[in-house]
């Protein structure tokens, strides 16, 4: 727990939440960078709730990586690697830092490796992206974090797949 959220105790999360809304406003006026401002106040306030972190990293890597946001792929790429690094951050201070780390494979092995290549172009295309997602469920492992099987069976079964298809 962050010295902010020592020093507001129960009304940390309450403050957060009227921040993340600021967000939302603010996104909705594409005024992009009052919104990480109000992000990043977001999570100060509350770090320990994983719904923050995921939220932001969703934007970075659904949206702001969007085609139709950035048609530029190394810039969408670099959108992308953004909304990881958001996830990462999250799991140093989350209290259930499994579920972000999942949440990183899962998008990984589900989302991108299913990408086509002129699309995004992944350096090392779909086996790198199904080895990074590899390392995120072992740190989710690590952590306790559920069902850590099932996309671990899914990730094999895609290896599979892009064997038999010689990629």
């Amino acid at each position: 727990m962050g010295p902010v959220q020592r020093l507001l105790g129960p009304i940390a999360s309450a403050a957060a939440s009227v921040e993340w809304a600021r967000y939302l406003g603010a996104l909705d006026r594409g005024a992009l960078t009052e919104a990480y401002g109000h992000a990043a106040r977001a999570l100060s306030l509350d770090s320990r709730a994983a719904a923050g972190w995921l939220t932001l990293a969703d934007h970075f890597i659904f949206i702001r990586a969007s085609p139709l946001e950035e048609p530029d792929p190394e810039a969408r790429r670099q959108w992308i690697r953004e909304g990881f690094s958001v996830l990462r951050s999250g799991e140093a201070r989350a209290t259930s830092p499994g579920e972000l780390a999942r949440y990183a494979a899962t998008i990984k092995s589900t989302f991108l490796a299913q990408l086509p290549a002129e699309g995004l172009g992944w350096p090392g295309g779909p086996r790198a992206l199904l080895a990074e997602a590899r390392v995120d469920l072992e740190r989710a492992a690590s952590w306790g974090a559920k069902d850590v099987e099932v996309s671990l069976a899914y990730i094999e079964g895609r290896e599979e797949e892009l064997a038999a298809e010689g990629r």
